[in-house]
């Protein structure tokens, strides 16, 4: 593999058990809102609190980031 792809891979790979969890959120695309998933900036905080290692979002939702 190459060091790039393995260095991203580490972030979102839990050191401990070697699994990870990652959770879509962009059914707002196809779908439109969904109840509970309004509060972007919440629900994404919320699903990182609960243990997701990654989120699969529309790239117009990254900067509503836990981190952003």
């Amino acid at each position: 593999m190459p060091i790039g792809k393995q260095i991203r891979m580490e972030r979102i790979i839990n050191r401990n058990t070697g699994k990870t969890i990652v959770v879509p959120m962009d059914h707002g695309i196809s779908m439109g809102p969904i109840d509970g998933l309004r509060d972007m900036k919440q629900a994404i905080q919320n699903v990182a609190e609960g243990g997701a290692n990654a989120i699969v979002e529309h790239k117009g939702l990254v900067a509503e980031g836990h981190r952003g």
